[in-house]
Parts: structure tokens; C-alpha cells; sequence
């Protein structure tokens, strides 16, 4: 298990600045992009010897420039040397993301002289010129290979500028049609120095109480499918979507976890708005993307959502994944990286496969710890057998039961694209959330007496429904009600989303 918790996201509370606030507190004029989540990489230049900053207090056309300048360790790095990884191709290539300022780096193409295909922290969206190649090296290093202006072919690669002086020392300039040690760059893995990782979930309050609580699961799908009327959908509808289902403001009071599947970044600010004006109180929705493996590459990309507006005009909304919504009273949150199937040919062709994730969150006063997942898709192309659903399940259970302190009390739930053991329906395989069933209750659990680990259908397809979206307490929880419901009664042709929410209504006794 060392090596799956190795690359273990740790999401912690800097990162979230713009999607983390609390009700009654002024809040700032949001940002015009959102600084990201996700695993944070610092880059070394191998030919400088130094890390890479984005200066982001310069002004004019060298605002946001990358240089080779910061010297010291990678514990030394601030904001301006921490980079996220993106991906709109599914890995193909790689687009840099700056902490500081939450802009795409951009390769210059438009600018002349020494600062042609300077490299800036500026874009605001992905396009041809934020698209990078990472080109592993004999000896382990990267190369970052780049568009030649005037080209659609990736054939030239950042040098960082180690003979400039001033300003301008190393510098980074896609320019060299080979790789020397100028061209070396090291991907320094930052996400397990970040604060708040498994080790320092804090301990449950004790003696541990009773609750009486509620939680929803839900796959909005809102954003790469656009047989769903959440396509590209913003926020604060889906907010609205989701509180409408939370029943009158005493029922949504009672809500401790919200569990969402599909969204993006950017509508995480809105929808947590939304739920501070249904229940009055604050909140807190804690992000976490699905990934792709980079070609050429032992590193892992976020997903970016779709960049399309409504009209046409691109929009940045951040990466693409699941999130947590609880009350802002949570003080830790981290992330894991499920096991999911490799990058392979399939039918001739090569196949980029997502990265799925888990997200945990716990509200230590209240001896309680949420998770929620979305797993493989059980496509031809993706875990047709369930092999890595099942290892994806697996590890679920680990982090809710092995990695978990004594005294918390865990309730999980998710879209995990697999049928219970006793469903009826012909899909296969049937086996994924047979340990869960076993150590733990679902909330429609027993609703059957010939088939008790069964439930109604969570989603709808053509000539059948089946369910795949789950919710898990303790086996010795007590499910006062638990809800499948239709979001859409009235039919019409493109429904918001195609799962519907589960809602329960539980207690959880006293340890």
C-alpha cells in the first residue's frame, strides 16, 4: 500500500482559497481564474541548477515570465515555484498551471527577438499555445517540447536562457531544435510536503455522541457529456439543482455531506454559495480531479473541463472531478489516487484511460469522516472486467475502515459504475461492493427481501435502469429514510443529468 499512498494528494486549505468561504465573512471579488487543485510539481532547471518561478510582480509584457532563479531546496518554495499539471487531450500533452496567480503557462509566439516563444503565466484558458510535450531523457530528466510559431507540429524545445543577464537570466524560451542539459528539466513531486496529510487527521472528540444526520450522492453530470442538459452548465444552477432536493431549510440544516460526481473546479464557489443561503450556516466544497497519464511520462495530469461558453467565447473552469461538500467547521481533507487501468492499445489504436480519485473530509467535533468516489467506467475501453474496480473498491474500504482513527464513524458514497451483488440486472460484474455490503449498511439496503443487497435504480438507460450510485454508514447506523429520486419527472429532451440523486436520513449511535 506504500506505493498507492506514495502519489497521495494532500488538499490543503491554501489551495482553496476561492472555493472555501465561510457565510457572514466579506468576501473578495472572485478571481478571473481559479488557482487549482490537484498534485503540485516544482521544475528544475537541470542546466541552471535552479527552480523555476513565475514572476508574477512584474508588470507589461513580462508579467508572469518563467525564469530558472530560485536556489535552496524544494522545501524552500513558495506560490511563484509550484505548478500544477493539465491536460485537454487526455495526456497527449501537458499544460503548466502557476499557484501563484492561476494562470496557464503560455509559449509567446506573437513576440520577436530574444523574448520569441517566451514561456509567461498568463493564459486563461488552454489553447495550442499553453500545450506542451514532456519528452522523457536517457538519464530520467524531462525536456519540454513546444509549437514552432507559424507550425501546428510540437518540434521545438524550452531552453531556460542560462547566458542571459539581469532580468533576463534563465529565462525560459521555446527555441532549441535538440535537447541539451539548457533543455533538462526535473518534475519535482510537491503534493506529500503539503501540511494536512494522512498522519495528521486530527483525533475525533470524545466521549463520541450520537447523530442524527443527513447526506446526498449525486453524479450531476455537468460538463464533458453533452447528452446531459448540465453540459457546461455554471455553478449556481447546479447549486440550485441540489438544494432543491435538500427538502425545507430544518431538513437542509441537518445535511453533513454532500457527495458530487462530475463537476468542475470553477461551479464549486457557486454551488457552495447556494447551500449557505438554503441552511444559513457555512460551508465547504472541497474539489479533487480525475486524471490522465502523460505520454512519455511516469506523471499525472488533471483533467481540464470543457473551455466553451455558451456563446462560443472560451472560459476557464478548472479541472474536472468529484467534490465534498460539508460544513466549514471540517479542519482536514485529503485526496487519494484510486487504482485504474494503464494507458494501452486497444483494437490497434492507443487508449488514454482517467485516473480516478477518492476525497475524505471529517468534522472532528462530531467524531464523523465523509468519502465519496466516482470509479472506473466499466466501458471496452475502460475496466471492461471490473479488475480495477474491484482494487478501487478495495482501497476504499481501506481508507473508511484501515486508515481511519478509532472513534470516527465514516459514511461513504459515490457513483461507483457497478451493480450490487444481488441485482437483477445482467450487468456484470457484480462482485465490486460485496465487502462493502459486508462491513458496512447501504441505504437501501433490505429493501428486497430475495435480493437484500439491492436497491432502486440510480440510472436511467435505454430500455433498462440500474444502480450504481451508493450510500455506506456503519453497520450499526440506523436508516430513518432513504430517497432515490427523479430530478426530472416531466420528461424532456435533454434531462440535467443522467443518475439521480440518493438521499438518507440516518443515526449513528454513540461508541
Amino acid at each position: 500500500m506504500k506505493v498507492l499512498l506514495r502519489h497521495m494528494v494532500v488538499l490543503c486549505s491554501a489551495l482553496f482559497a476561492v472555493i472555501s468561504m465561510s457565510v457572514g465573512v466579506a468576501q473578495a471579488a472572485p478571481r478571473p481564474v481559479p488557482v487549482t487543485a490537484g498534485d503540485k510539481y516544482a521544475i528544475k532547471s537541470v542546466g541552471v541548477g535552479l527552480y523555476v518561478s513565475a514572476e508574477v510582480d512584474n508588470s507589461g509584457a513580462t508579467e508572469g515570465m518563467l525564469r530558472a532563479r530560485k536556489a535552496g531546496s524544494k522545501n524552500d518554495l513558495g506560490s511563484w515555484e509550484r505548478f500544477t499539471l493539465h491536460t485537454d487531450d487526455k495526456g497527449e500533452t501537458i499544460t503548466l498551471r502557476s499557484e501563484a496567480n492561476g494562470n496557464y503557462v503560455t509559449t509567446e509566439r506573437g513576440y520577436t527577438g530574444s523574448h520569441r516563444n517566451l514561456l509567461r503565466a498568463r493564459g486563461t484558458t488552454v489553447g495550442g499555445w499553453e500545450k506542451l510535450q514532456l519528452v522523457r531523457q536517457p538519464d530520467g530528466y524531462y525536456a519540454l517540447r513546444a509549437q514552432k510559431a507559424g507550425t501546428d507540429g510540437m518540434d521545438v524545445y524550452v531552453t531556460a536562457e542560462k547566458q542571459d543577464a539581469g532580468n533576463d537570466a534563465g529565462l525560459l524560451r521555446a527555441r532549441a531544435s535538440a535537447v541539451g542539459s539548457w533543455e533538462k528539466f526535473e518534475l519535482e513531486f510537491l503534493g506529500e510536503s503539503n501540511p494536512g496529510g494522512e498522519g495528521s487527521r486530527p483525533q475525533p472528540a470524545a466521549p463520541v455522541s450520537a447523530v442524527d444526520i443527513r447526506v446526498m450522492s449525486w453524479n450531476l453530470c455537468a460538463n464533458h457529456n453533452d447528452k446531459c442538459g448540465n453540459f457546461r452548465t455554471e455553478g449556481g444552477e447546479l447549486g440550485n439543482q441540489i438544494t432543491s432536493q435538500m427538502g425545507s431549510t430544518t431538513e437542509a440544516q441537518q445535511y453533513r455531506a454532500i457527495f458530487l460526481q462530475e463537476i468542475c473546479e470553477s461551479q464549486a464557489s457557486e454551488i457552495e454559495t447556494k447551500l449557505e443561503l438554503k441552511t444559513g450556516t457555512g460551508w465547504s466544497v472541497r474539489f479533487a480531479p480525475i486524471k490522465y497519464a502523460v505520454d512519455d511520462s511516469s506523471v499525472n495530469a488533471a483533467r481540464t473541463c470543457h473551455n466553451a461558453g455558451s456563446a462560443g467565447a472560451w472560459k476557464d473552469r478548472g479541472a474536472y472531478g468529484i467534490g465534498l461538500a460539508i460544513p466549514d467547521s471540517n479542519v482536514w481533507y485529503t485526496s487519494y489516487d484510486l487504482p485504474s487501468p494503464a494507458n494501452r492499445t486497444i483494437d490497434g489504436a492507443w487508449v488514454r484511460i482517467e485516473q480516478r480519485t477518492a476525497l475524505c473530509a471529517v468534522l472532528p467535533a462530531q467524531a464523523l469522516q465523509f468519502c465519496t468516489a466516482h470509479f472506473s467506467a466499466g466501458l471496452s475501453t475502460d475496466d471492461a472486467d471490473g479488475t480495477k474496480r474491484k482494487e478501487q473498491a478495495a482501497l476504499l474500504q481501506q481508507i473508511v475502515h484501515s486508515y481511519t482513527p478509532a472513534g470516527y464513524r465514516t459514511v461513504y458514497g459515490g457513483d461507483f459504475n457497478a451493480v450490487p451483488p444481488d441485482s437483477a440486472s445482467p450487468d456484470t460484474p457484480k462482485d465490486v461492493m460485496a465487502s462493502a455490503y459486508q462491513k458496512d449498511k447501504e441505504c437501501d439496503e433490505g429493501r428486497d427481501a430475495a435480493r437484500p443487497r439491492d436497491g432502486r435504480a440510480t440510472k436511467p438507460l435505454e430500455g433498462r435502469s440500474i444502480k450504481i450510485d451508493y450510500l455506506f454508514a456503519p453497520s450499526s447506523a440506523t436508516f430513518l429514510s432513504c430517497d432515490v429520486t427523479n430530478p426530472n419527472p416531466t420528461p424532456i429532451v435533454l434531462p440535467p443529468t443522467d443518475h439521480y440523486p440518493v438521499k438518507a436520513h440516518l443515526r449513528i449511535p454513540a461508541l
